[in-house]
């Protein structure tokens, strides 16, 4: 079907007389039609990246990447596009966009060095300071060892400069990188399989002999200083494991293994960086390649008669000056991993040392040493089952750890210890330990009668409240195709639970222990999480809708909105993961605006900063190129003319054929405008009503209609911008500056239903956050009353509505002329979210009626 849109294609590039300029300018029209759509483009990636440092969204390094990518071939474009409307007066914009995408890429391409570093290094030369040679956990063991003075077991530490020569050696870095690129946060269906091929890579990699002499070296000189040969405890100490993140229970250990396995349970370990659960973690905190490096630790076995876990701070906080310790007979991977309910002691650093609180649980199983090697399970003796695994003593040192330790680190720790056979406490492990932020407690459980309480026992982990329906897991199948908000349920704790902590409301377990991996991680990513319910699986039904209430241990049936609303947070849990950072950075190249008035001498492409600066720039100069040409030029085939009425607005009319009346000079009268679309977006804006009867508090809009307060003292002169319209008989394509404002409303309404379209693009750079945020929630509230398909992300808005008959079409264009002007008035009145509703409120029963 040829359009009379088409037609007007077909008049502007026909041959004849004026062939030439007329093929000048729809040459020039299509380079503007491609600078706007890579402005939108752009415009549209500067918002979804601003929209993913709020905290609420997970992404990962391939994000950044890739929104990288598409800026530089959008900016691109759209520099090349100015450069051919202008006739390339514009080079240097493209040189200075070149020489931002360089400061980004030098943002990306950051690296952590692995240093240079001998091959094994005894615990006597490590501290903190060496966390990049020989990884989180065994650079903490040094420190507490050589510059605290607690009693850390002799050992050595396999160094990360040692992962990178394994990986040289066998050529696998290369093949690794490429692995990992195959998969993303937002598809995880391949995880599995990269997992897979990866471990499997690993283990058919070869020790270089090298290194497996250096293993053998360092332990006979461990040997020597112990006067006999130790089964050996070979632990992961990945780079940043123990440091600023966790990564609790995510690598491999193993325990009482013979010296001469040291180089294949080596192998193990590093393999244990590709478990699903491992890389999902290294994906979400947003760590690099080079940043999984692995060290390990090696040390002999303690043959632990007692074990457990100290935390220098209780992680409840009607608890705030007390430690928790918990303690198990046998080793203690059982009181980490939540396999057995664990002895439990409050102590107070007050009152001298007074035990505030101690639970002696029944503890059936433990795990114990092999002489020949291994670990097995094995029943606890009956006289010792409900026995207090520690004594007075015991507590009295360990919270005397505790007030060494603290003091050293500043920071709360999670500590793992053991006790051997002769009755010596040994400090195992020294980490950061993560705390939910402390709330004020309430002096009692909130009750809600409409709500039924299905459980009221069990132990906070990490206090919070989040509901949906139950999920049970009782294997790891069970993680698979999880549901977003969905409560997870299930017999014990388990740190593979981490592959779906980014889509889980909340977690709720039979068993388990407030110090194990789980809980910490659940701590970790805040998860509201109640363990030792005993029964939350008989209890809870799959499917069924529950609140979980952590702050108080109460499971409700249903979801109960005021426990919800309550519990909203604000602060940003990722802000400190790498991904969250290197996005943080790379936005401030990006985002930023500083070229904000086009009348002022520096609005020039050398003082552009920031992509957004470039894309500013361009769109500004593209206007003024496509309107740059007078009638001269054209021979009087098309006309460029200026709009003349008593709108606050200047607007330049391109007219492609069959848009406006003949007969006229250098301005055009409303009366005088043919284009169906533009006539109805014009009425809208110059129908529009002050809105009347303004709230409280609320200053005249007319007296600060266009200009704000933040406008003039930036310099902006939003009554010298300029807005431009491109038009036909059907068609519109309008760009609207008012300050800060940015609409562009392309429109084509015909009698031919199948044919009609309104795009709708709207980007609100000035006042604060808030009020920008406010100001487009309105917009996009208002929009979607009028069935216009709407996207909203920070103040950027991008609507759509195709295929209605002409007359509603030409309705809704008028409607979005008059929010247009109405949005705008708004600027300084946005104060809260309630005057949002209102206006909201206004403007549907003043201006958006249909039955009119």
């Amino acid at each position: 079907m040829v359009t009379s849109l088409k037609r007007a294609w077909q008049r502007l590039t026909k041959a004849g007389p004026d062939s030439g300029s007329q093929a000048a300018l729809a040459e020039k029209y299509r380079h503007f039609q491609r600078l706007l759509s890579a402005n939108n483009h752009v415009l549209a990636l500067l918002a979804d990246m601003e929209e993913k440092l709020s905290g609420d969204y997970l992404f990962d390094f391939h994000y950044i990447r890739s929104s990288v990518d598409r800026l530089r071939a959008e900016t691109g474009a759209l520099v090349e596009a100015l450069n051919a409307m202008g006739g390339g007066r514009y080079r240097t914009l493209d040189l200075v966009s070149r020489q931002i995408f360089q400061e980004i890429e030098e943002i990306l391409e950051r690296r952590r060095e692995i240093p240079v570093a001998p091959w094994v290094l005894a615990f006597e030369e490590l501290d903190l300071g060496k966390a990049d040679i020989v990884g989180g956990k065994a650079a903490n063991l040094g420190e507490v060892k050589n510059r605290i003075g607690l009693p850390v077991p002799p050992g050595f530490a396999i160094s990360s400069y040692a992962y990178k020569c394994f990986l040289e050696y066998n050529q696998l870095a290369e093949r690794i990188s490429e692995l990992l690129g195959r998969w993303s946060m937002d598809n995880l269906d391949t995880l599995a399989q990269v997992s897979e091929e990866l471990k499997a890579i690993i283990h058919a990699a070869r020790v270089p002999q090298e290194l497996v002499e250096a293993m053998r070296r360092g332990y006979d000189r461990l040997a020597e200083s112990l006067g006999y040969r130790p089964l050996l405890a070979l632990r992961s100490s990945a780079v940043g494991e123990d440091l600023t993140f966790t990564f609790a229970g995510q690598y491999a250990t193993f325990l009482n293994i013979p010296p001469e396995e040291m180089a294949l349970r080596y192998k193990d370990i590093i393999a244990s960086l590709f478990t699903p659960r491992a890389l999902f973690y290294y994906k979400n905190k947003g760590f690099r390649e080079e940043e999984m490096a692995m060290g390990v630790v090696v040390m002999p076995m303690v043959q632990a008669k007692v074990s457990g876990v100290l935390f220098t701070r209780h992680t409840d906080p009607r608890y705030p000056d007390a430690v928790l310790i918990n303690a198990v007979w046998g080793l203690g991977k059982y009181a980490v991993a939540g396999k057995i309910r664990p002895d439990q002691y409050v102590v107070s650093y007050k009152n001298n040392g007074q035990v505030v609180e101690k639970t002696i649980a029944k503890k059936e199983v433990m795990l114990v040493s092999r002489p020949e090697g291994g670990v097995e399970e094995k029943p606890v003796p009956e006289e010792l089952a409900t026995v207090s695994c520690l004594d007075a003593r015991e507590l009295e040192e360990l919270l005397r750890w505790a007030k060494i330790l603290e003091r050293h680190y500043g920071k709360p720790q999670d500590v793992e210890w053991a006790r051997d056979e002769a009755g010596r406490l040994w400090l195992l492990q020294s980490r950061a330990l993560h705390l939910a932020a402390r709330k004020a407690v309430e002096p009692k459980p909130r009750v809600f009668k409409d709500y039924p309480v299905l459980l009221d026992r069990g132990m906070v982990a990490c206090r919070g409240v989040g509901a949906g329906p139950v999920v049970m897991v009782k294997t790891e199948q069970d993680l698979k195709n999880f549901p977003q908000g969905a409560v997870l349920v299930a017999r014990s704790t388990s740190p593979k639970y981490v592959t779906v902590m980014n889509r889980v409301a909340a977690i709720v377990t039979d068993a388990g222990s407030p110090t194990g991996h789980m809980a910490l991680l659940a701590r970790e990513f805040k998860i509201p999480t109640i363990l030792c319910t005993e029964k939350a699986t008989r209890t809870l039904k799959p499917g069924q809708l529950v609140t979980v209430d952590a702050n108080f241990n109460n499971v409700y049936e249903g979801v109960v909105q005021e426990l919800l609303e309550a519990e909203k947070e604000t602060s940003n849990d990722l802000a400190g993961t790498p991904v969250f950072q290197t996005l943080s950075a790379v936005v401030k190249k990006v985002v930023p605006l500083n070229l904000v008035n086009p009348q002022d001498p520096d609005f020039t492409p050398e003082n552009c900063r920031t992509l957004h600066d470039v894309v500013r720039f361009a769109h500004e100069f593209a206007m003024r190129e496509m309107f740059r040409l007078s009638e001269n030029d054209l021979q009087g085939e098309v006309e460029l003319v200026e709009l003349e009425t008593d709108l606050p607005l200047k607007v330049g009319i391109l007219d492609l054929g069959g848009g406006l009346k003949r007969g006229f000079r250098r301005k055009v009268k409303p009366p005088q405008i043919l284009s169906v679309p533009f006539k109805a977006f014009l009425t809208g804006l110059m129908a529009m009503r002050w809105p009347q009867g303004k709230p409280a508090g609320v200053q005249s809009l007319a007296s600060i209609f266009v200009n704000t307060e933040e406008d003039v003292a930036q310099g902006a002169s939003p009554w010298q911008d300029q807005s431009y319209v491109v038009l036909s008989r059907n068609y519109m394509n309008f760009s609207i500056r008012l300050g800060y404002h940015l609409s562009t409303v392309e429109a084509y309404i015909s009698d031919h239903i199948n044919d009609n379209y309104i795009n709708f693009h709207f980007k609100g750079g000035g006042s604060t956050p808030e009020r920008r945020e406010r100001r487009t929630r309105l917009i996009a509230e208002i929009i979607g009353h009028l069935d216009i398909q709407c996207q909203r992300k920070g103040d950027l808005i991008e609507a759509r509505v195709a295929k209605f008959p002409p007359e509603e079409m030409l309705r809704r264009l008028m409607i979005l002329g008059k929010l247009t002007v109405y949005t705008k008035q708004l600027d300084m009145v946005l104060f809260s979210e309630g005057i949002v509703d209102w206006y909201i409120k206004d403007f549907l029963r003043e201006h958006a009626k249909f039955g009119n």
